[in-house]
């Protein structure tokens, strides 16, 4: 299932070894008439690479899943290889078969046999759908929690460089009342000194002024 879960880039798919038959010549990935690679239905189309990356991974599941003797595996590889030449399916159907009944083929053979590629198809998709939700949780989910996390932080240190930014704010206010404070004390301290030191000098005057009267008049 890593081939498709871990979506690594893929090799040119043109680079294709000649001996190694695409999986349309293997197995039904073709419409009735084999004119276009069959699409799944809806938005998705698929490139080239990605074609040549699943037909890559059908073909080894069909050749490991393939039974003993002839059957719908068989059946429709030689339907593939006798397209180029008989384009009437109808008949290519009564000639593949014809020739495959020889080896022990039965039309209910066939047809128990198509149904046992079906069940492997449906097996192999649960495999890739477990590992896909696997990869998932750990590749998706764990980074969603991540994203989660980041969001908060981000808007937790948003709210705090908020807060941060008021309080600097408000401490720039408070920082230019008090040097207004500050110099409005340092100027009435200025005032109080030299109010004082005239005072004090008048009244050291006096008191000598005093002194040399009390001398002289008494």
């Amino acid at each position: 299932m890593g081939l498709f879960v871990e979506f690594e880039p893929e090799e040119n798919s043109d680079a294709r070894r000649p001996e190694e038959p695409s999986l349309s010549q293997k197995f039904p990935l073709s419409n009735s008439s084999g004119s276009s690679p069959a699409r799944p239905p809806g938005p998705v189309a698929l490139s080239a690479a990605d074609m040549d990356k699943f037909e890559q991974h059908f073909s080894a599941l069909f050749e490991k899943s393939n039974f003993p003797g002839p059957d719908y595996y068989e059946f429709w590889k030689m339907m593939e290889t006798l397209e180029a030449h008989v384009k009437d399916e109808n008949a290519r159907m009564q000639a593949v078969y014809a020739t495959l009944s020889i080896q022990g083929l039965t039309k209910n053979k066939l047809i128990e046999s198509a149904a046992q590629y079906k069940q492997i198809i449906e097996k192999d998709r649960a495999e890739f759908e477990k590992a896909a939700n696997d990869r998932a949780a750990t590749e998706v989910d764990g980074r969603h929690q991540q994203l989660k996390d980041m969001e908060k932080k981000m808007a937790d240190n948003a709210a705090l460089i908020q807060q941060l930014t008021k309080e600097i704010t408000e401490a720039q206010a408070k920082t230019e009342q008090l040097k207004a404070q500050m110099a409005e004390q340092e100027e009435k301290i200025v005032a109080n000194r030299q109010g004082y030191q005239v005072a004090c000098e008048a009244m050291v005057r006096k008191i000598n002024t005093d002194i040399q009267k009390i001398e002289t008049s008494l």
